[in-house]
């Protein structure tokens, strides 16, 4: 009993495998062959094979309802994304034009800046040769002074007699006491007191 039922079940699985077998070999592969056959004869003529299954496809409700409703989704996406790319966009020429607004303000103070370096650096130069004119000038005064402090009353009176008024005055006034005594003595009486008067309106002054 158990050997007959063991060969029925042997039976039976060869029998549905004879009959999978048959399915696979008679008429699956042949009707892929066939399907594969046919897409190659319509492409070497000339058929866009492609937009005749996606028109079919199209044709079917259920399958052209599904792939509209994909095609409105990828298109909201796409939507979607150019907006945010515009906005990026917008924003990005915005910082652009800040960034390039900043460089120009910053190149006008750097040239501002420039501007005040070689301005300074003019008023110190002009400080420095003021400083050394009147340093120069000092010293030949009193190089001058010294001059006329050497030499004898007398030819110093003499020299004093040609000079302008206010210029020998501003000498006189440069020299000590006593030398300016001594070189008025010598001078002219009424030149001498013209001298005196100016020395002591300056002094008072």
């Amino acid at each position: 009993m158990a050997n007959q039922k063991e060969l029925r079940e042997e039976y039976e699985e060869e029998k549905s495998y004879s009959k999978s077998h048959v399915f696979l070999f008679l008429i699956f592969i042949p009707a892929v062959f066939l399907i594969l056959a046919a897409y190659i004869v319509l492409t070497l003529l000339g058929i866009n094979v492609n937009d005749k299954v996606s028109g079919i496809t199209h044709a079917i409700p259920f399958v052209s309802s599904e792939q509209s409703q994909k095609n409105d989704n990828i298109q909201e996406s796409n939507e979607e994304i150019q907006k945010q790319v515009d906005s990026l966009q917008k924003k990005l020429s915005t910082k652009e034009k800040q960034i390039a607004a900043y460089e120009k303000t910053i190149t006008t103070k750097d040239r501002q800046m420039d501007e005040l370096k070689i301005e300074m650096r003019d008023m110190e130069e002009k400080a420095d040769d003021e400083a050394k004119k009147q340093k120069n000038n000092q010293l030949a005064k009193k190089d001058v002074i010294a001059t006329y402090e050497n030499m004898s009353p007398k030819n110093a009176a003499l020299i004093f007699a040609e000079l302008k008024e206010d210029k020998a005055v501003a000498m006189l006034k440069q020299f000590k006491a006593s030398t300016r005594t001594a070189i008025l003595e010598k001078m002219d009486p009424k030149v001498a007191a013209r001298y005196t008067t100016l020395l002591t309106d300056q002094i008072e002054e």
